[in-house]
């Protein structure tokens, strides 16, 4: 069934519009589909996230192999299915056959414990978690931001509905369409797109709506994924698909280098990826000191007790009756020498295998794993 609702975090009342998900989906029985709201994550059978790596060509070979694949482990085909359309295979060169979606091979990831899990997810800007996303008409896109993933056209310029509307009709015209711009259709435009429509206008042109809700652009929004119209004159940015849970004793500070995720007193929070490990991403324990160079600059940001995971948060035993938070696997520490909030001493002033998490999830410029 669709929904429609509404959450509020901090300044934005923003509306989530969550995608159908009665959409029949052929898949081989050795993958599962989770829907979002921006499309379906995929997973194998015992609902673990598969990822595709953007160096391996599509349709060609698997460029993981060796160490590679004892950390990204291939999909091996199990079940018999027709491929066809998304699906194929291809043999690999252990001759192993690996199932490939659109045309990229498909890989578990050795760091995800539990199903649901995607620490690999972004990881080096070379693995993604595996999407197949929304049907979109031609000139829409999604856009990932702090915000989550946003509806936007073509020009990734994030899109609005009006709550004065009625189901398929628009209210704002005249010098209300100045400021917010109708998404215009060519008038030959048709569509049979779950969840799209067109409707007309008073002024004789033709309107896209999603969810039977008009959409609009707002004249003063100048980049992309801003969403200065939120919460203006009634009109609500599109989120398909809000993003990932915090723990609530973190807090958003702002930074020279942009929003970032730190503690409740504001101190910036840190994760390490150890040198040796870079490569592939290979699992390993960085609760010991051994694994830093300066471990005496570095408080561990501890767990009262096992928690579930929120988000690509989670707890970790590290012995001793002592539990650490962690994210995407990697264990959180906060930098003894930044003092005030939003300070990157431990960015800039160590090894450069520290990375501090942006609120919108992405490494920092010039930094990270």
């Amino acid at each position: 069934m669709n929904m429609v609702y509404f959450t509020v975090s901090a300044a934005f009342s923003l509306i989530y519009l969550a995608t159908a998900v009665a959409q029949e989906v052929s898949v081989p029985l050795d993958v599962k589909l989770s829907a979002r709201g921006h499309g379906w994550i995929l997973s194998n059978s015992a609902g673990m996230t598969l990822y595709t790596y953007v160096k391996d060509p599509i349709g060609g070979p698997s460029l993981c192999n060796g160490e590679c694949a004892d950390v990204w482990r291939p999909l091996e085909v199990e079940s018999d299915y027709e491929v066809g359309g998304d699906w194929s295979t291809n043999v690999r060169d252990d001759g192993m056959y690996q199932w490939y979606f659109r045309g990229k091979p498909l890989y578990t990831y050795s760091r995800d414990t539990d199903p649901g899990d995607m620490n690999g997810d972004e990881y080096q800007r070379q693995w993604y978690a595996a999407l197949k996303p929304i049907q979109l008409p031609p000139g829409f896109n999604t856009i990932k931001t702090k915000y989550g993933y946003l509806l936007a056209d073509h020009l990734n310029m994030t899109l609005y509905t009006n709550c004065t509307d009625t189901p398929s009709a628009s209210t704002c015209n005249a010098d209300c369409a100045k400021t917010w711009r109708p998404a215009e259709a060519w008038w030959r435009a048709r569509t049979n797109i779950p969840d799209w429509s067109l409707i007309d206008r008073p002024d004789g042109n033709r309107q896209w709506a999603y969810k039977s809700q008009p959409l609009y652009r707002y004249a003063g929004d100048f980049q992309s994924g801003e969403i200065a119209g939120e919460g203006v004159d009634k009109f609500l940015a599109v989120v398909l698909e809000p993003p990932p849970a915090l723990p609530g004793w973190i807090s958003i500070q702002h930074s020279d280098a942009g929003p970032l995720l730190a503690e409740s007193d504001g101190k910036t929070l840190y994760a390490y990826d150890l040198p040796e490990n870079r490569a592939f991403g290979t699992p390993f324990d960085i609760g010991t000191s051994r694994d830093m160079a300066t471990p005496h600059l570095w408080s561990p940001i501890y767990a009262e007790s096992p928690a579930n995971s929120i988000g690509h948060w989670s707890v970790q035993d590290i012995g001793g009756g002592r539990y650490q938070w962690a994210y995407k696997g990697l264990r959180i520490f906060v930098y003894k020498g930044d003092k005030e909030p939003g300070d990157l001493n431990g960015q800039r002033g160590t090894d450069r295998y520290w990375r501090t998490i942006m609120q919108n999830g992405e490494d920092m410029a010039g930094a990270g794993r």
